[in-house]
């Protein structure tokens, strides 16, 4: 079983919709989809928004299906320009930008920097290469607020060298990194986290998202 979790609907509709013998479940009042999805028995839902639901969500799943992995997916607020609006990221290491590194690293689970699981994020990256998708690969932060303006850009750039910004990386990586379940975090650019993001958000969320999916399903492909 591959858990395949995502913050919202708009992010998981497209992986549900190539999803075969489908039958949907509940988990804690929440529906989740199980199924085949290239080939590999899977369950698909939403984690909802922020840290406390994406972790709390995960560990529910995990304790619930006992997942070989966890793939996340969904958008991201872009903080390179470079990138380019449904840019692709691996996320190959995952951070708070809103909780002091210190606290972090004095207390339970003692990490600051959680990180993908080093093979799927090959796998990945051989995946986006046969399919000829540009990527970039690197650090994804996470906080409990859509950064949305360019003075909260520059804050997060001053203190980290991340490309992306969203709102659930790190709890899923922190819950993972716990339970010991390997983790690939997969995004793709919806807007720049700027002056402007509430508005290119809201016009790329579902093109992004879906850019995301079939990122998951060109990787699922290749797993074995």
């Amino acid at each position: 079983m591959i858990a395949i979790l995502a913050a919202m609907k708009v992010e998981c509709e497209y992986l549900i919709s190539h999803t075969q013998n489908k039958r949907e479940v509940e988990l804690f009042g929440r529906p989740f989809t199980l199924g085949t999805l290239c080939g590999h028995e899977v369950v698909i839902g939403e984690l909802s928004i922020g840290k406390v639901n994406a972790a709390l969500t995960c560990q529910q799943v995990v304790d619930a299906f006992s997942p070989r992995m966890v793939l996340h997916t969904g958008i991201a607020g872009g903080l390179q320009k470079h990138l380019g609006v449904q840019a692709v990221i691996i996320g190959e290491s995952l951070t708070y930008h809103d909780f002091d590194p210190e606290i972090k690293r004095k207390f339970f689970p003692h990490v600051e920097t959680f990180y993908s699981d080093p093979e799927l994020v090959k796998l990945a990256e051989n995946a986006l290469s046969e399919e000829d998708i540009p990527y970039h690969k690197g650090l994804i932060v996470t906080g409990d607020k859509f950064i949305a303006s360019n003075q909260e850009v520059e804050d997060i750039l001053s203190r980290f060298p991340a490309l992306a910004a969203d709102m659930e990386s790190a709890a899923i990586a922190c819950c993972c990194y716990i339970s010991k379940v390997p983790l690939l975090v997969i995004r793709s650019v919806s807007d720049f986290a700027d002056d402007d993001a509430k508005e290119t958000y809201e016009e790329n969320k579902k093109f992004s998202a879906d850019v995301g999916a079939k990122v998951i399903i060109h990787i699922l492909k290749q797993l074995k």
